[in-house]
This record gives structure tokens, sequence and C-alpha cells, in this order.
């Protein structure tokens, strides 16, 4: 049995509509449709291969540069708070042991994040997330 090029953009496509899905992001949305519009391209026009990929760069790019505007005024509507950005003040465990010279891991709630401290804390230890970033929390113990 021939399998067809144009199978490996849809399952691309339907992979990257699931993990859009899980993240809320948008981007990987528009990844997904571009992928599903290759695979259109290259269901219908089977023996052009550079047609998909370009097609798919193409939709991905544009649906990116118009929609960035829209999903940057729904975070600024009223009442509109990103939960990402809400883990200031709230408890955790460490996962992961944090020094001040490497960056450690902790759980809180049900993410688990990179974390920086100014003290040594070890696995098991309840810590206080003080600052966040876009990628690492500062932690202090809870004593």
């Amino acid at each position: 049995m021939e399998l067809s090029f144009w199978w490996f953009w849809l399952i691309a496509g339907i992979l990257l509509l699931v993990a859009e899905m899980v993240t809320g992001t948008f981007y990987l949305l528009w990844l997904g449709v571009s992928a599903l519009v290759a695979a259109a391209l290259a269901y219908f026009f089977p023996d052009s291969f550079w047609l998909p990929p370009l097609a798919a760069s193409i939709t991905g790019v544009l649906l990116m540069l118009f929609t960035k505007p829209l999903t940057a005024r729904a975070r600024q509507v009223k009442g509109y708070s990103d939960p990402v950005l809400q883990l200031t003040n709230q408890q955790g465990e460490v996962l992961e042991p944090i020094t001040p010279s490497r960056l450690g891991i902790v759980r809180v709630g049900t993410e688990v994040w990179s974390a920086s401290a100014q003290e040594e804390l070890a696995p098991g230890q309840r810590v206080l997330v003080v600052h966040q970033s876009s990628t690492v929390l500062q932690v202090v113990p809870i004593k």
C-alpha cells in the first residue's frame, strides 16, 4: 500500500489542532489550518511537491499577522486576565533542587515551572512565588 504525501500534512494539521486545544494560544490553531490547506493542495496536486509547503508557509504567516491585532485587542478587554500571569503569591512545591546559581523545578497548582531562589531549596520544600517572568518563577521558602 502506497502512502500518499497529503496524509503527512493531514496528520500534522490534526496534531497541531489537538495541541491548540491543550494550549489555547491561537498560534498552533493557525499552523494547523495551514497544514490542512497544504493537505488539500497535496491531495489535488499530487505531483507538485513545492506547492503544499509554500501554501502552508504563506497561509500560516498571513493568519498570524492578520489575527495578532485581534488577539491583542481581546486581551485588553475589561475583565480579561491571563491565568498564567496570576502565579504571584501562590504556594508551590520544589520538585528539583534550586540553588542561587542554578534553576530548579517547582509545581504550582497543576503547572510545572523553572524557578530561581536566593538560597538553596530541597525537593519537597514548600515555596511562595514572589515574582514571575515569562518562563521563570522567583520563589522564597515558606517557613
